[in-house]
C-alpha cells in the first residue's frame, strides 16, 4: 500500500466513517473497523493492551512477507529495509533517519545510551523516583563502570495534583555542575503522569549555559508510553535523547524499538556494542548480530498504519477514553485516583486504588469478570488501566461498574 493515499486506505478498509465536511477537515474514523484489524479475544475486555501490543493486519502481513523473503534466501538481509524503517520512524518523531538507531526495546536502548555516554568519575546521572526500575538499573550499571554515581530525586509531591511549574522548579533545584544527564519518563507507567518534557528541556538548557561540551547535561527521555499515544513530535520536545519500544502504543512487531539522538550531541555517546551499520553516528549505536529481521522491517508498516489513522485522532481517542474512566472513578466512593485529571498532564495510563484492596487484588477480582487490567510494578503497585484506541466506551463503562461493585 506504499503508493496508496491515506484517504484511499481508510475508505478501502472501511475505517473511514464519514467524509470530511467544511466544518471538519479531518474525517471521523469508525473505531469498530479499526478494532477489527486486530486479532483480539472477543470474550475479554482488555485494558492492558499497552503491555505488549496486538498487531494490526497490515503489520502482520508485512512481517509474514519479509519472513517469506528471508526463508527463500536468508543471505539477502535487505539492508535497505532497515534504512526505510529508520526513515519512517524519523519522520514520525519529527527527526531524520540518520538520527535513529534500531534497538530491541526500551531497556536495551537506555542501556546503550547510558553505557555509551562519555561519563567521568566526578560526574553523576540524575533520575527520579518514578522512573522504571530498568531505567534506573541501566543508569546504575553505566555509572558503576565509570566510577560515577546515580542520584535519585523527587519531581513532585502528589502525582494527582502535579503541575508543570512544580516539576520544573524541583528539577532546577536538583541539577548540579556534576550532573551529566537527567533521565525522565514521558508518560510514567507508575502513576500515569505525562511529564512536561519541554519545560524540563528548558531547565536543562539553562543549566548548560557556559558549560563545556564534555560537561554538558543531556536530557534522556524514556518515551515508550508516549510514542503514538501523545500527539507530539518526540524529536522536537527539546530532549537530547529519546528512547522507546515500538511494540506498545505504536502496535509495532514485538522485540522492536528505537533511539533518537539529537545530532548536536551525537559525539557524546559512543557505541557500546558492534553494529550492523555505519551509516551515521547514531545508527551505529544499534546492536549488531542477527535479529528477528522480519520484525524490525515490519515496523515501517506500523508507522504507516498510525499515520493513516492520524496521530491527532489517535491521541484524542486515547484521551477521551482515559477521561471517561477517570471521571467515572471519581464518582465511586472509596476510590483514589493517582493520575492527573488534566489531559495536559496525563495520557493513556490511569492509576488508582480501591480502599481495602491491593492493586493485585483488584486485578484478580476483575479477571474473574473477564476484564484485564494490570498493576504498576513499582514501590506502590497501584491498579492500572491503559485506554488504547482498540477499547470502547462500553468497555470503560463495564469496568467502572465492576469496580463500583468491589
Amino acid at each position: 500500500m506504499g503508493g496508496m493515499e491515506r484517504r484511499d486506505f481508510l475508505v478501502g478498509t472501511g475505517l473511514l466513517a464519514v467524509a470530511p465536511t467544511a466544518a471538519s477537515a479531518a474525517p471521523a474514523l469508525d473505531w469498530g473497523a479499526v478494532r477489527r484489524e486486530f486479532r483480539l479475544d472477543p470474550t475479554l475486555t482488555n485494558l492492558g493492551l499497552f503491555y505488549l501490543a496486538s498487531n494490526p493486519r497490515e503489520v502482520r502481513t508485512a512481517v509474514e512477507d519479509f519472513k517469506r523473503k528471508l526463508d527463500a534466501n536468508s543471505h539477502d538481509l535487505m539492508p535497505e529495509q532497515a534504512q526505510e524503517v529508520a526513515g519512517a520512524l524519523g519522520q514520525y518523531v519529527g527527526g531524520a533517519a540518520d538520527d535513529i538507531a534500531l534497538v530491541p526495546n526500551t531497556t536495551v536502548g537506555l542501556s546503550i545510551v547510558y553505557g555509551g555516554l562519555k561519563l567521568r568519575q566526578d560526574q553523576e546521572l540524575l533520575l527520579n523516583d518514578q522512573d522504571h526500575a530498568w531505567h534506573l538499573q541501566a543508569a546504575q550499571l553505566a555509572a558503576r563502570r565509570a566510577g560515577a554515581k546515580v542520584r535519585i530525586g523527587t519531581l513532585y509531591e502528589n502525582s494527582a495534583r502535579v503541575t508543570e511549574d512544580e516539576v520544573a522548579t524541583r528539577l532546577r533545584n536538583s541539577i548540579t555542575p556534576q550532573t551529566r544527564a537527567v533521565g525522565i519518563t514521558w508518560v510514567q507507567s507508575s502513576t500515569g503522569v505525562k511529564m512536561p518534557v519541554r519545560a524540563c528541556a528548558q531547565v536543562v538548557a539553562e543549566a548548560n549555559k557556559d558549560r563545556k561540551q564534555e560537561d554538558r547535561c543531556l536530557l534522556v527521555v524514556d518515551g515508550v508510553h508516549g510514542l503514538a499515544a501523545v500527539d507530539d513530535d518526540a524529536a522536537r520536545l527539546g530532549a537530547d535523547v529519546f528512547v522507546a519500544g515500538t511494540h506498545k502504543w505504536l502496535f509495532g512487531p514485538r522485540g522492536t524499538g528505537m533511539v533518537w539522538v539529537n545530532p548536536q550531541v551525537g559525539n557524546q555517546i559512543v557505541p557500546l556494542l558492534p553494529s550492523l551499520t555505519s551509516r551515521s553516528e547514531t545508527a551505529a549505536l544499534g546492536p549488531g548480530g542477527f535479529h528477528a529481521f522480519e520484525h524490525f522491517y515490519g515496523v515501517k508498516a506500523a508507522v504507516q498504519f498510525h499515520q493513516r489513522l492520524g496521530r491527532t485522532r489517535v491521541a484524542a481517542r486515547i484521551a477521551e477514553l482515559a477521561t471517561r474512566f477517570k471521571d467515572g472513578l471519581a464518582e465511586i466512593p472509596g476510590v483514589v485516583i493517582h493520575t492527573p485529571r488534566d489531559p495536559a498532564m496525563s495520557a493513556g495510563m490511569v492509576c488508582f486504588d480501591v480502599n481495602g484492596k491491593t492493586g493485585d487484588q483488584v486485578v484478580a477480582l476483575l479477571e474473574q469478570k473477564h476484564i484485564q487490567i494490570t498493576t504498576a510494578a513499582y514501590r506502590i503497585p497501584y491498579a492500572r488501566v491503559g485506554t488504547a484506541i482498540l477499547n470502547t466506551p462500553q468497555e470503560i463503562d463495564r469496568t467502572l461498574k465492576e469496580i463500583r461493585a468491589l
